[in-house]
């Protein structure tokens, strides 16, 4: 199993936002399987994390079993993360943190746990690892064909206690995709860190 840290976050926070987009993080993911020589995956991403791994299913769908968006975008060609998550005067606060706080190239601070629906127990934890985020990565749009269509499995988890409408029209789009698989977890935005075990409970399912 591997867990990559993209660049401009958690520990890689230093590096300079201004030379990290989306194409950059596509990048990383493809190297990695490249460099570990991986295949037959199943590959996961969560919240903006789904726009990187349709862009590294585009470019390497055989490699791919299982392309699995945990309460996440699922890209369309040519829309960025802002196109979803932020649409219309949404993006406004965006944008004030970004030049206020972040020179015009990092979201920062970033959302606090609260806002996601963490669980009260873990939100102090998971506010002391928060990190800003590179801003063009939410503005880069992504260039796909129809590649993944190859990848012969495809799951949408959502995290139904959040009550984002933008995620919501992602998990709805999902369910309507021929061969997809969903999952309902009663959590927040952070499965990972609200329900771990019956996240890996569907994970395991999908590998």
């Amino acid at each position: 199993m591997f867990a990559p840290t993209l660049a401009g976050v958690a520990e890689r926070a230093s590096m300079d936002a201004r030379r990290i987009n989306l194409t950059t993080h596509v990048d990383e993911i493809v190297e990695l399987f490249q460099r570990e020589n991986l295949g037959d995956v199943v590959l996961c991403g969560h919240s903006y994390g789904g726009m990187v791994i349709a862009g590294v299913a585009d470019r390497i769908p055989d490699r791919i079993r299982n392309l699995v968006f945990l309460d996440a975008v699922v890209p369309e060609n040519g829309k960025c993360m802002n196109d979803y998550v932020f649409p219309g005067w949404r993006l406004l606060p965006i944008l004030i943190s970004v030049w206020l706080f972040g020179g015009g190239y990092k979201l920062t601070p970033p959302p606090p746990a609260w806002f996601f629906k963490v669980n009260k127990a873990d939100r102090a934890m998971v506010n002391r690892r928060l990190t800003g985020h590179p801003y063009l990565t939410l503005t880069e749009k992504i260039r796909i064909g129809n590649n993944a269509d190859r990848i012969p499995n495809h799951t949408y988890i959502y995290a139904t206690n959040w009550g984002n409408p933008q995620i919501a029209k992602q998990y709805e789009f999902a369910k309507k995709r021929k061969g997809w698989k969903v999952f309902e977890v009663g959590c927040g935005h952070d499965v990972m860190i609200d329900a771990p075990n019956e996240l890996a409970r569907i994970l395991g399912s999908a590998s």
